[in-house]
Parts: C-alpha cells; structure tokens; sequence
C-alpha cells in the first residue's frame, strides 16, 4: 500500500460507543497500523465526541447524526458539517474499503463512497440473524428494512465476509456467499493484564468451593436473560458433579433489568454494568461462562472467557463452534430453552476434565487462533483478493 493511501474502516458505532462492533473496529484498524498500513475510521458521531480525532495512530472521522433507538441505529445529519466531512475524506488516497455491519445507512453510503473511488468494497457481516427488539408487532417490519437495506448494498458489488462460520451462513439468507471470514478477535495478554483489585467472591460472600458462573451482555430479550433465570431456578439444588453450591452472576444492564431483579432464584446476583476492568476480574474469578444468546455474530464475551481460562457455556451462535469445536474446550447448550440451558451448566460441572482443564484448552486455543494479527492478515488478503477485482 502506498505511503499516501489510506484503508478506511466504515463503523456505524465507534468509540467513545461501547459494544462489540466498536471494540472489534478498534482491534482491527490497530492491527492494521502495526503492520505499516494507515487507517481512517469513518463513524457516526452519537456521543458529542470531536469530529476529527486521532486515537493512537488511527485516524478518526465522525459524522454529524440523529440517534435512534436510544443511540443504537444513528442516521446521517446532512448539514454544513456532513457535507465538509465527506469532502475531506474524498480528498484522500483511499486504497480499500472496510465496512463493518450492513444495515446502516453509513454501510450504503459508504459502499457507494467506494464505488465512485474505484474501489470494491469489502462488507464484514456481524449477525447471525436478523435484528430484534423483542416485539413480535415491530420486528417484522425491522426485517423488511434489512432486506431493503441489504438489496441496496449488494447493488455496489462488495466483498461479502463474516466475523465467524455463522455469520457467513447467515448471509445466505439474501442470496450470498462469503469470500470467507474475517474472524473477531481478543488482545488475551492486555485484557486479564487490565483487571481490577476487585474480589468478587469476597464481596458477593461466595464460598471457595462454589461454583461461580458469570453472564456478559445486555439485559435484551436476544441475549437469553429471561430463559437464563428459569434455568437458575431449576439448578437451585446443587447440581450434579458440583462440590459446593452453583451461583450466576449477571454482569450487564439493559430493558430487562428490573425484571430479572424481581423474578431471579436466590442462587442468581445481579451486578448491573461492569467495566471492562471489572468484568475481567470477574471473570478470572468464574468457573465457566455462560451465552444463551439466540444470535451473536462472533461473541466477544465468548473470547473474553476464553482469554482468562474459562470455558464457554453456550448456545450454537457465532464463535462458538470456532472456540470451543467440542466438549473438550466447552459446552455447546441445544437451545434457549431453559431446561436446556440448566442441562448444559450441569454438563459443564460434571464434565470428565473439570471445568479447569477444560478453561486451560479453551484458552490455548484462542491465544493461538483469534490475536488481532492473525485478523488483520485475514483482512489484508481480503483487501488484495477485492482489489484485484476491480473493474
């Protein structure tokens, strides 16, 4: 790549936005510059963050927005600031185009950018399903505007990728097929390096021979929290192969918080929103982690588990088969139903290795699979397979 030429990442959400997707465009276009290459990230400015910025040696370029659905879906303002944004970022050598989620209208618009620069752009799929609020009136109509959404993109003829198995067989649905993953990943050595002093086991008087499971993520429907809690109800009794009694943490906030506060098992604590120092001593202090989750792309909880020696407790999403390929590295849960779940944290606890060899192997496996390097050479060969297609 030339001196003068940038890779620009398009993220919908971005820092100082917290979530998967932005975590997983910062590791990214880090590994990117440290492997010589420069990087604008072009966002949506949700957080009245400056619109030009510099975060290590990425560029940052954040565009005027409304936010809806509470922050989570931003659409362009297109006033004065917008169009001098844009004008900028067409003043630049653009060599490739990296567009993370495809159903935002920064995704279409960022596909169309590439286009008229002559470049193919490469769109990295993020979901294993479609999106749901949980509302049986709204949702189908949320699934129309991604169909409409996605029949626009695919107009630009962009390189079609997932962040993991699932989310490239995902993209079937519409009428595609992946070139390929280019697959989430975690810094292990910094995120267990960052923890906090805290001791939740002290805090929350958790006996040493009890076994703690840890829960990740947005109280939402998706996510299984509901279908979580029965699971907690019926493991109560101390569950088979379980020295001392099984207690589940809830590590997030969300719509369904004051329920799960009302309905939870006395064997369940809720502990609101960590921060990501919190949650990694929270997690180095688990025996397991549970996802019940009824889609993820590729879970960053599940590589965050994994990272400190935990093995992951999880539903078939996206990551999943990729981290743990058997009960050797983890419990694959059958489905969402609580019985399931409860079956699948009873599986772990009296698993033939022990929950501790089998965090040891999980481990080992994503510090030797899933580093940001080994991503950002996944995306520098989806970049030279797209530029060689250009018209």
């Amino acid at each position: 790549m030339g001196d003068n030429s940038y890779i620009c990442i398009f993220s919908a959400l971005f820092e100082p936005h917290v979530g998967g997707v932005e975590a997983y465009t910062k590791g990214l276009a880090t590994a990117l510059t440290k492997k010589g290459n420069k990087v604008i990230v072009v966002t949506m400015n949700t957080e009245s963050a400056p619109s030009e910025d510099a975060i290590d040696s990425i560029k940052v370029l954040r565009l005027p927005c409304y936010n809806l659905l509470k922050g989570r879906y931003p659409i362009p303002k297109k006033n004065a600031d917008y169009r001098k944004a844009w004008k900028m970022l067409k003043s630049l050598n653009i060599e490739s185009v990296i567009i993370n989620t495809r159903f935002y209208p920064l995704s279409i618009e960022a596909a169309r950018f590439a286009s008229n620069a002559g470049v193919r752009p490469i769109v990295i799929e993020h979901g294993s399903a479609y999106l749901t609020l949980g509302n049986h009136v709204v949702d189908p109509f949320i699934h129309r505007v991604e169909i409409i959404l996605i029949n626009q993109i695919k107009k630009y003829n962009p390189c079609f990728y997932g962040v993991s198995k699932k989310a490239s067989e995902w993209l079937s649905q519409f009428g595609i097929t992946a070139e390929g993953e280019i697959h989430n990943a975690i810094d292990y050595v910094q995120f267990c390096s960052e923890s906090s002093n805290r001791n939740f086991r002290e805090e929350l008087g958790i006996r040493s021979d009890s076994v703690l499971i840890s829960f990740a993520g947005r109280l939402v429907p998706e996510k299984g929290i509901v279908e979580l809690i029965e699971a907690a109800r019926v493991l109560e009794k101390t569950p088979e192969g379980c020295e001392g009694k099984l207690i589940i943490a809830i590590a997030g906030d969300g719509p369904l918080f004051l329920k799960a506060d009302k309905t939870k098992p006395d064997n369940m604590i809720l502990l609101g929103g960590l921060s990501r120092k919190d949650l990694a001593a929270l997690m180095l202090q688990s025996d397991a982690c549970c996802l019940p989750s009824r889609s993820e792309g590729f879970s960053t909880v599940l590589l965050e588990a994994a990272a400190c020696g935990i093995p992951p407790i999880a539903t078939d999403v996206g990551g999943m088969r990729e981290i743990a390929p058997n009960n050797q590295f983890g419990i694959l849960i059958s489905s969402m139903r609580p019985l399931d779940i409860a079956n699948g944290i009873q599986a772990a606890c009296r698993s033939e290795i022990g929950l501790k060899q089998m965090g040891k192997n999980v481990k080992r496996r994503v510090e030797n699979n899933f580093s940001w390097s080994e991503t950002a050479k996944e995306a520098m060969s989806a970049m030279e397979h797209a530029n060689k297609g250009r018209e």
